[in-house]
């Protein structure tokens, strides 16, 4: 990477340039990338060394300036590539509702007896519904909050979306209760806790994993 260091530099700027491309190596940055970096920044070093001021002092530690514009890039990357696919934006919304609805069932289940349960089919397509109901949210309404007004849903339109949204939520929620408990079984308490912390740590992992852009909050 010797081009990376042109022999105009003073030896200052090219000690600079030199500790700044090693810390960009250790920080998992390839040739091509350093090349695109050190291209952004020699130009000015070279027109600002002619005026006798160094490279230490425009961008102060080399080190330190090598792991800023890594974790400035990182950043940007993990913005920029925020996936929005359907299904798994569903599915992230989808174990968050049935973790919820778990640990709070679970908890009532603890203090009283009598406390409103959900057999394990209910849970889970309340919580199917509810993921996809919100993701219907999400696409018809929350990803263009951010837009030019021209280019968001009208008001009628939002309240049409939200009224049906709500409307199909309470009608899956009476239709649940039909469904035969040989197959629905109430679980203990203690297991639709345990189920609720490994759904939580599904979603953590699929975020983790896939970067999953959130439903219920539009970041664009």
């Amino acid at each position: 990477m010797e081009h990376l260091n042109p022999n105009n530099l003073t030896k200052k700027n090219q000690e600079f340039v030199h500790i700044a491309t090693n810390q960009l190596i250790k920080n998992g940055k390839t040739d091509d990338e350093i090349k695109e970096i050190l291209s952004d920044i020699i130009p000015t070093i070279l027109e600002n060394q002619n005026k006798g001021i160094p490279a230490r002092q425009l961008y102060g530690a080399p080190t330190v300036w090598a792991n800023q514009i890594t974790h400035e890039e990182s950043k940007h990357i993990d913005k920029s590539e925020e996936n929005d696919n359907p299904w798994l934006m569903w599915l992230d919304t989808s174990l968050f509702v049935f973790g919820i609805m778990g640990i709070v069932t679970g908890l009532l289940s603890f203090g009283s007896v009598k406390s409103q349960t959900y057999g394990i089919i209910s849970h889970i397509v309340l919580s199917a519904t509810v993921g996809g109901m919100m993701y219907a949210m999400y696409y018809y309404i929350y990803q263009h909050m951010n837009k030019p007004k021209n280019e968001r849903p009208s008001l009628i339109k939002s309240i049409a979306t939200l009224a049906l949204v709500m409307l199909g939520i309470f009608l899956v929620f009476g239709l649940t209760a039909f469904i035969p408990s040989k197959i629905n079984p109430v679980l203990p308490a203690l297991v639709t806790l345990i189920i609720s912390l490994i759904a939580f740590g599904g979603k953590y992992l699929l975020k983790k994993r896939y970067n999953i852009k959130s439903a219920v909050v539009s970041k664009s």
